[in-house]
């Protein structure tokens, strides 16, 4: 089986037995956050134990800003924060970075989902990009997706069909992958184009950050696939993830 190469785990996270405690931070434009939020938490809770609290930012304004993020200590109740945003047009740096800082001073792990990945980019804050373990600054046109399973022995990838494809999705161009972060599986539209990370692992200063480009729409949402992969990747993120 593959070594995972980011073995250490936070040591704050609550006990197996108790729910974990997830902050759902989500909205901004282009998506159906209103949707998603209710598929999210609803597939996530059929599946382990959740006690979830939801900073949504409210219309489409892919500009939003979170006002959670100007307490410096605005991690500290949570056992991991997910993010399901599209705050993509953002440009200020000191947000992107307040953001990370929250994660690293309390050991707090982060999964992030499509336009999660986007979102912050245009304030060139390298911080932000080493979290999240990858440059992404576009992504190709809407069309059917391939997706091939490059670490199929990983426990974050059991279950999934190899390849995983869907029938309308959007392939993030991935321009940068940091050191740090392990790709699990990568997409690809046709043939003769470039394939990308899809599903990655990365770790930013002791912090475990799971990733997916996937989930533009509510359909690839809503299958049980995406939803086990996201439930495993939370599982993984706080160190509860069986081998």
């Amino acid at each position: 089986m593959t070594q995972d190469p980011h073995p250490s785990v936070p040591h704050r996270i609550s006990p197996a037995s108790a729910p974990l405690k997830v902050l759902l931070v989500t909205g901004g434009g282009w998506h159906d956050f209103e949707a998603q939020q209710e598929i999210l938490t609803r597939g996530l809770g059929e599946r382990a134990a959740h006690e979830f609290t939801i900073d949504h930012a409210p219309g489409k304004d892919p500009t939003a800003e979170l006002a959670r993020f100007l307490d410096p200590d605005w991690a500290q109740a949570f056992d991991l924060v997910l993010y399901n945003m599209s705050l993509s047009r953002e440009q200020k740096p000191e947000t992107a970075q307040a953001i990370v800082d929250g994660h690293v001073k309390h050991g707090v792990p982060a999964v992030l989902l499509h336009g999660s990945l986007h979102s912050y980019r245009f304030t060139e804050n390298p911080d932000w990009f080493r979290f999240i373990g990858a440059r992404s600054m576009r992504h190709e046109a809407m069309g059917p997706l391939a997706n091939e399973v490059v670490e199929p022995e990983h426990p974050l990838m059991k279950g999934v069909p190899d390849p995983w494809s869907q029938s309308k999705e959007e392939l993030y161009v991935v321009e940068e992958m940091h050191a740090t972060a392990h790709p699990l599986a990568r997409g690809r539209q046709q043939d003769a184009m470039p394939a990308h990370p899809t599903v990655w692992i990365n770790q930013y200063r002791g912090v475990r950050v799971f990733a997916t480009t996937l989930g533009h729409h509510n359909a690839t949402m809503a299958t049980g696939t995406y939803l086990d992969l996201v439930a495993r990747g939370i599982q993984w993120a706080t160190g509860r993830l069986a081998p």
